[in-house]
């Protein structure tokens, strides 16, 4: 490891944490200090920092780690349990920025792949970005809170599901679409989710069996924070195995969290868990990985696309906004409401930057294009909570006098 490396690391993280702080205390998401000290130091504004090839098993963790702790946060129960308004609200909310953004890509001349993929990406809902807005307003517990966080898991799986048959998709030309090949996708995923649930069900069926024996065999190892290695084991088995079966290794890998919940590991081994991943992932790698995107990030090439920006902009935007305010009218909320729900769900972030990411180590999208859409997602994750701020007063949900803590 080159002293350069280290030092273009401690680069980025010391002001991204400053940055980040800096953001937090003007009430927007830390993520988009990070994203900032990136193009800062980057080859848009300094360029101190150049992306490189050094920095892609740093990257990988970091993905990793984004996508373990997102995973960590949700449960299978939850997802089984949605109720039948938040389907609706996710899948409007899903599919109409989705379709628009798929259609506008292929007039401007993408091809179909890559249509699919800026059609994702401007789909996308960041549930840690929606939580965070939501806890700042004190409505995280809230009907309204729980209506916008379900339809984000769905989301998240929803996404998760495209991302992994636009992969098998690239992987035999972009213009040749092998319907067989898509439906052993699906199959695949299908079968995949269903190994998953299945799991969660025999769990909650058996009780406390799992975590009676976990708790034995944990007793009887002596090893410092051997739970945490045993959870990185399975983590990156399950990695491996979506691999193996033709899926992105982060598709096992928040998985892989999302089956890890208290009633498994038990309370205090999960607490603990939680806490580990969440401190490396948010004082390490997050940080890292988003000051690392936005090295990669282009001023010229925004420049040069401002055109492309705007349109796709519009497009999140209008698409989000009005499936939002369908998907919430459905749901039973008022129009202020429904469209604070709209701007909530517009809110995009972490997921939205590893798939780009994806999709740019992969060929789907080019540079230019990948700018683009993460100052698309950079743009979105600043309105939304000002925007939903603002709708929420007129709905009186949020009273005039609180303040984002």
């Amino acid at each position: 490891m080159s002293e350069t490396f280290l030092i273009n690391i401690l680069i980025m993280l010391v002001l991204a944490v400053i940055l980040g702080e800096i953001f937090h205390r003007i009430k927007l998401p830390s993520l988009v200090g990070h994203l900032l000290a990136g193009v800062i130091i980057g080859p848009s504004v300094l360029n101190i920092v150049q992306p490189s090839e050094s920095f892609s098993i740093v990257i990988d963790l970091a993905v990793f780690f984004l996508m373990f702790l997102a995973g960590l946060e949700l449960r299978p129960e939850e997802i089984i349990k949605a109720g039948k308004k938040s389907f609706f609200l996710s899948v409007i909310s899903f599919v109409i920025p989705f379709v628009a953004g798929t259609l506008v890509s292929d007039l401007l001349g993408f091809s179909l792949i890559t249509s699919f993929f800026v059609g994702l990406t401007l789909a996308i809902t960041a549930i840690p970005v929606s939580a965070v807005i939501l806890m700042e307003f004190g409505l995280l517990k809230s009907r309204l809170g729980n209506t916008v966080m379900t339809a984000g898991v769905i989301d998240d799986i929803l996404s998760l599901i495209v991302l992994a048959i636009i992969i098998q998709l690239s992987h035999n030309g972009i213009e040749e679409l092998d319907y067989g090949e898509v439906g052993f996708s699906i199959f695949k995923i299908i079968a995949f989710l269903l190994g998953i649930f299945a799991f969660d069900l025999v769990i909650r069926k058996k009780g406390k069996w799992l975590p009676n024996k976990i708790k034995s065999v944990s007793e009887k190892l002596k090893t410092r924070e051997v739970g945490f290695a045993l959870l990185l084991i399975s983590g990156f088995g399950l990695s491996i195995i979506a691999e193996k079966v033709g899926l992105h290794f982060v598709i096992g890998t928040f998985f892989a969290g999302l089956i890890v919940y208290k009633q498994i590991i038990g309370n205090d081994n999960f607490d603990k868990v939680n806490v580990v991943f969440s401190a490396i992932t948010f004082g390490l790698f997050s940080p890292i990985f988003f000051a690392f995107i936005g090295t990669e990030f282009h001023i010229q090439s925004i420049i040069n696309e401002l055109p492309l920006f705007i349109l796709l902009l519009a497009v999140a935007i209008a698409g989000k906004l009005s499936g939002g305010f369908i998907g919430g009218r459905i749901a039973g909320f008022s129009k202020s409401e429904s469209m604070a729900i709209g701007h909530l769900v517009n809110a995009r972030g972490m997921v939205e930057l590893v798939i780009a990411s994806i999709g740019l180590e992969l060929g789907i999208i080019d540079l230019p294009l990948f700018s683009v859409i993460v100052a698309v997602g950079f743009a979105t994750t600043i309105i939304a909570p000002i925007m939903a701020r603002v709708s929420l007063k007129r709905s009186r949900v949020l009273r005039d006098d609180t303040n984002m803590t």
